[in-house]
């Protein structure tokens, strides 16, 4: 292969190949390439010999690619279009002809890698705008704001067992994007449930749950244990927000009565929006505590033992993290138009 060579020095191998000069003379011409083989000089010459800009690429020299720019072009359209999930789909559907690892190497150079999908909540086109809605009210809301509100839940635990992953080839920054995630159902499978409340004082009580959450059962938990973390705390219940999601359990008409009952102001929560209650990043916390235990809880009995152990364990200073990141939270839903967030 020909060293570089600048646009000059190949105007100068160009022209003087053209009138005539020897492979000697268009070497003692170059300042830096004295050293330029015959062989060298006369492929300069084959491939810019024609250029009007000596900057253009020559004739190509070797195979043409099998992948053509039109067919990266079209592979990049069925992968936005979801028409195909993997590189291997693409191929087989739309490139016979080629390799499976020619597909590959031509979407990395797109700037594109094969990822897990993300697996994100569902949030319907009506729901986009109703998240949207709800962060642009609470844009101006601080740290101080959102240490007034007691947020809530319920979660499953699971012994073991997964859903299977999901590839798919996107750009780094498109994580989120819709057409690749993979898209769940709240709760299901195997399972301790268990119902929790947290604090900007500190965890408040869990409970088990066995079998089914009734609106029945949910009062007795608002009662016992809601109003039962009010007094350990010595919180007046008028003077903080409760947050818990639209289950029907939670908006039953008994359970709005006890709250009407009880003085206790709900905040108003938007659907599918487990990025903003910050209790979701304390069961993921809980659950690493969980699973970095030796020997790992054998029954459903032990696994709600170390439950109970690893929550009262969780440290202030980690829910304040929690608390302090709730305005960037608002932001971030209210800029992705009420879309999916890292949170």
């Amino acid at each position: 292969m020909a060293p570089y060579t600048t646009a000059v020095e190949k105007a100068i191998i160009c022209t003087m190949r053209k009138l005539g000069s020897s492979h000697d003379a268009i070497r003692a011409a170059l300042t830096n390439h004295h050293n330029l083989t015959d062989r060298q000089i006369n492929r300069i010459f084959t491939r810019y010999g024609d250029k009007e800009n000596y900057d253009e690429l020559g004739h190509k020299i070797g195979r043409p690619h099998k992948f053509t720019p039109h067919d990266r072009r079209v592979a990049l359209r069925h992968l936005a279009n979801c028409d195909a999930i993997n590189a291997t789909q693409l191929r087989n559907d739309y490139f016979p002809d080629v390799c499976v690892d020619t597909v590959k190497a031509a979407l990395r150079e797109e700037g594109r890698h094969a990822y897990i999908r993300a697996t994100v909540p569902f949030i319907s086109q009506k729901n986009l705008h109703v998240r949207k809605m709800w962060a642009r009210e609470r844009l101006d809301w601080t740290v101080a704001n959102w240490r007034a509100v007691n947020f809530s839940d319920e979660s499953i635990f699971h012994s073991f067992g997964s859903d299977g992953l999901q590839w798919c080839w996107r750009k780094p920054q498109e994580r989120l994007d819709p057409r690749y995630t993979k898209k769940k159902i709240k709760h299901g499978g195997r399972k301790v449930t268990i119902w929790g409340i947290i604090t900007a004082r500190g965890v408040g009580r869990i409970v088990r749950i066995e079998g089914n959450l009734t609106k029945e059962l949910y009062c007795e938990i608002l009662e016992d244990d809601v109003l039962g973390t009010y007094r350990e705390f010595r919180m007046k219940p008028h003077a903080f927000y409760f947050q818990q999601d639209n289950d029907p359990k939670h908006t039953a008409k008994i359970v709005h009565a006890w709250f009407e009952k009880n003085d206790v102001d709900l905040l108003p929560w938007p659907p599918n929006s487990p990025d903003i209650n910050i209790i979701e990043n304390l069961w993921d916390h809980l659950d690493r505590k969980i699973r970095a235990r030796r020997p790992l809880p054998r029954t459903e009995d032990e696994l709600w033992e170390a439950l109970q152990e690893e929550w009262y364990a969780i440290d202030t200073s980690f829910i304040d993290k929690l608390y302090e990141s709730m305005p960037d939270r608002v932001r971030a839903v209210y800029n992705a138009h009420g879309g999916n967030t890292r949170y």
